[in-house]
């Protein structure tokens, strides 16, 4: 009996041991591993207000089942909190933001949770009142996720940009210390001035603190990463990436300070190929340096998850499958055979695993990121020939093998399009002028032919999905979005009439001053049209080209051209006649009169006597579809409107001599 008592103490002592373990730093990082963010959510005047709605549970359905294993949730605090002592969050604020907390951590996450965009304190920071407030914001924040998991790490400020190093030290030491009075062992996040790049925590003072981890962000090199100039994979490309991370692996061995990559990524708009070897060189460099690391995911233009559909459209794999021993190298070239012109692809790739497993070949055919199994190769094959292209396509492939213990070993994507050598239009027949036009009805032929797109993913998805041109989908049908400068749209269209006509169209953006164009015709006349803010991004108004189109009849090219990065959604084109050409501009115009107008049953037209002849006449709808048809001749024509819905119209004459336009107003 004392023997099983002794025991049971032994037994107690140690599960009460095991309970109170602390995680260390080390341990922290090492379970974090490989992360996302929660970006542009919860940081915007209003949760949802930028270009993503509120947060949702289902995020964290999707992070978890795609494989991350730690979230940061960039918070902005002060147009929730009070401007005068005590300075209180608003509770349904606190609780928002625990809620979502909570979120991550029931589902095992690593939290990463912070003062993101706190602007009123790194461009103030000499004013002792808004450093109190950011104090007290921050012992609320301390009391209220004290007893949370330790898995939730606190982050003092995200990229303290307009403080200098001096008083980020001092921000730092002081934040941490309060931390420090309702969570003693709990592991903060702190960083350098600036944008919090690895050269800014480097030169940080470090506190003296057992639960620390230094974060840094980096999307180098700017031009490419952030604005989408150039390409990206040079051999210098690669080794100024790597000696980045070893600089700060090296400042993290000196001083015991293990590291979170908390930002990095790179814009839609960069080149695929470049963008895809980015996004794996960082992840490969994290994992051989032993940093955790948590892509930027804002849901925009470095956006990785698509939030609506919970789906990964690119670079999901990479994050989570792409090691040390990853195929590499991967490379897609167009194989022209000399002696019949047909076309091939050769995809290559290095095979750094040294197993006996398998290669696998996968392809997406278009924009859709959806690949198929196309080959089975041995461990000690380097390439592929694609023998099923065909021109005008779009084509992407990946390779992937994996270790003996069944790790998964993705290599990156690459892409290539072959081009076509025909445009047409969509559809049955050409657009009709005057008439709307349905911008998702762009012609056919594909990228660099019938559109340009800086990125060949559909992000949307929704209509014609294998071609890189944004679709989304409405209540009222499809609109264009995710524009950004430098894309363009051509319709082959069918003038019915020279004449002058207005372009109008509606428009929607959250955002004001996007700027497009449209022209008609190969003499370069076009005519710009402004975006204003519509307050939504489903919001549409009517906004009008200040200037006009002169236009003679025929069919030809119709052509839209983003001419700014603001961004916004377009439904439909109004080209509309405003002026039929008079003789000196046109000598094929038909004249005559059209009376009664407005009229409701019946309408007459009287022509000239030297256009005598057989005549069609066409009533069209403000649209320019064909209402009514009818074949006939004489000086005087009768053309029955009877039942005829009230409106706008116009009447066409077309013979031999010419053709001839006039509006008519049914009512």
């Amino acid at each position: 009996m004392l023997r099983s008592t002794l025991s049971f103490l032994a037994i107690s002592v140690l599960v009460a041991h095991t309970a109170l373990a602390q995680l260390s730093p080390q341990e922290a990082i090492e379970g974090m591993g490989r992360g996302i963010n929660l970006g542009n959510t919860l940081e915007p005047p209003t949760e949802g207000a930028w270009n993503n709605g509120p947060a949702q549970e289902a995020h964290f359905d999707a992070y978890q089942e795609a494989g991350f294993t730690n979230v940061r949730i960039p918070v902005r605090w002060d147009l929730h909190t009070g401007n005068a002592v005590p300075y209180d969050i608003q509770d349904s604020w606190m609780d928002r933001v625990e809620e979502v907390v909570d979120w991550a951590l029931d589902r095992g996450f690593y939290v990463t949770l912070n003062g993101h965009h706190e602007d009123w304190l790194k461009n103030n920071y000499d004013d002792p009142n808004l450093r109190a407030r950011y104090d007290s914001i921050w012992v609320q924040i301390s009391e209220r996720f004290k007893d949370k998991d330790e898995r939730l790490l606190m982050e003092i400020i995200n990229e303290p940009n307009g403080m200098n190093r001096l008083q980020v030290d001092d921000l730092n030491a002081r934040i941490l210390g309060i931390i420090r009075e309702n969570n003693p062992t709990r592991i903060v996040i702190f960083g350098g001035q600036g944008w919090a790049n690895s050269p800014d925590l480097l030169q940080a003072a470090i506190p003296e603190d057992d639960y620390l981890i230094g974060y840094y962000h980096a999307y180098d090199p700017w031009p490419f990463s952030g604005e989408g100039q150039g390409t990206w994979g040079t051999a210098s490309d690669y080794a100024q990436l790597t000696n980045k991370y070893q600089s700060v692996k090296s400042w993290s061995e000196e001083h015991g300070v293990p590291v979170h990559h908390s930002e990095f990524g790179a814009i839609h708009a960069c080149d695929y190929n470049s963008r895809m070897r980015i996004y794996a060189h960082n992840v490969e460099e994290c994992m051989v340096h032993g940093f955790a690391f948590s892509v930027w995911d804002d849901g925009g233009d470095f956006g990785i998850l698509d939030r609506g559909s919970h789906t990964w459209p690119e670079v999901k794999d990479i994050l989570i499958h792409y090691h040390e021993d990853s195929p590499n190298q991967i490379t897609s070239e167009l194989i022209v055979d000399p002696s019949d012109s047909s076309q091939s692809i050769l995809v290559r790739w290095n095979n750094r695993h040294e197993g006996d497993m398998p290669i696998i070949v996968e392809r997406a055919v278009g924009a859709r990121n959806q690949f198929e199994r196309i080959a089975v190769l041995p461990s000690t094959a380097r390439s592929f020939p694609d023998l099923d292209v065909s021109a005008g396509q779009t084509y992407t492939y990946r390779v992937h093998t994996m270790r003996e213990d069944s790790t998964l070993l993705h290599g990156y994507p690459t892409r290539i399009r072959i081009l076509a050598t025909e445009q047409s239009h969509f559809g049955e027949s050409p657009q009709q002028i005057p008439g709307k036009i349905e911008v998702e009805d762009y012609d056919e032929g594909g990228e660099g032919l019938a559109y340009h797109d800086n990125d060949a993913i559909n992000i949307p998805g929704q209509y014609r999905p294998d071609e890189g041109v944004d679709i989304g989908g409405t209540d009222g049908g499809y609109t264009l979005g995710y524009v950004s400068q430098g894309e363009w749209l051509e319709y082959t269209v069918d003038v019915q009439i020279s004449g002058v006509y207005s372009v109008r169209a509606m428009v929607a953006s959250e955002q004001a001053n996007g700027r497009w164009s449209v022209g008609v015709g190969d003499q370069g006349e076009s005519v710009s049209l402004l975006v204003p803010s519509t307050g939504d991004w489903n919001e549409y108004v009517e906004v009008i080209a200040a200037g006009a189109l002169s236009l003679d009849a025929g069919r030809q090219v119709m052509r839209i051209d983003i001419l700014n990065d603001v961004p916004f959604n377009l439904d439909v084109v109004e080209i509309r006649l405003e002026n039929v050409a008079t003789e000196d501009q046109a000598a094929d115009v038909l004249q005559f009169e059209l009376y009664p107008n407005p009229a409701s049953a019946e309408v007459q037209l009287v022509r000239r006597a030297e256009d005598l002849g057989m005549v069609d006449i066409v009533l069209l709808d403000a649209q320019g579809k064909h209402v009514r048809t009818m074949n006939t001749e004489g000086y005087e024509l009768q053309l029955d409107i009877s039942g005829v819905e009230q409106g706008l119209y116009y009447v066409k004459l077309q013979s031999e001599q010419g053709v001839g336009i006039q509006s008519l107003v049914i009512q």
